[in-house]
């Protein structure tokens, strides 16, 4: 099991922030896993709202304001907004999971990651699939997994029908048949978020190979393999 950071270290520091970042690089995570969306003139920055308002307070939407606005915002906790390629860098050698928001956003993080020379750590996961593969035109090499809520069989569905690598699920509509059919097709699995660890163990005492993301990584260590 690899235990993935959830918006970097979020029950430690601020989410989507470098603190959050550097908190689940301390933490030994095997992955760090955050949001990113577009703004106004096109630029990706972390966060998982489509607003600000309730991780700064401001009731702005994201794609409504220009990089520069954005990058001047800081939280009441002092934390700014990442940009991706911050975000990345503070990341280091880690691998990193990276949640598309929104829409139209394929060519913006193709020109931040096709040429990136550390890209073979990276995947990508969306809930918006349509984007996801306009994404792969571009990236036959990074992962690409689909997000779900509540319906673990579309997300395989859909992943077969776009020829993804993978799914990545709500951790309770994980169950065997799920599991039988993920693995029949190749596809990997990884769930969110867990952040008890007795579920952690039980579900890598059920199901091999699959992975978590948690706001927890601090606490789910001894699970890794």
């Amino acid at each position: 099991m690899k235990i993935i950071g959830h918006r970097g270290a979020a029950s430690i520091t601020a989410e989507n922030t470098i603190s959050s970042i550097l908190a689940a690089k301390k933490a030994g995570v095997d992955a760090i896993e955050f949001d990113v969306r577009l703004t106004k003139d096109k630029q990706l920055v972390l966060c998982h709202d489509s607003t600000l308002e309730r991780t700064h307070g401001i009731n702005e939407k994201v794609s409504a304001l220009t990089y520069s606005e954005i990058s001047k915002i800081v939280s009441l906790s002092g934390h700014k907004i990442p940009s991706l390629e911050d975000a990345l860098k503070a990341c280091g050698k880690t691998p990193v999971v990276i949640e598309a928001k929104g829409s139209q956003w394929a060519d913006e993080l193709h020109d931040v990651l096709g040429d990136h020379p550390d890209k073979n750590r990276f995947t990508v996961i969306s809930f918006n699939h349509h984007e996801l593969f306009a994404f792969s035109k571009y990236q036959s090499d990074i992962p690409l997994y689909v997000l779900e809520h509540r319906n673990s069989f579309d997300a395989i569905n859909a992943a077969r029908v776009y020829k993804f690598d993978g799914i990545d699920i709500n951790f309770w509509t994980l169950n065997p048949l799920t599991y039988y059919l993920a693995k029949r097709h190749n596809l990997k699995i990884l769930v969110f978020t867990v952040d008890k660890p007795w579920i952690a163990r039980l579900i890598k005492s059920l199901y091999s190979g699959v992975d978590i993301t948690t706001n927890i990584p601090q606490r789910m260590q001894q699970l890794r393999d």
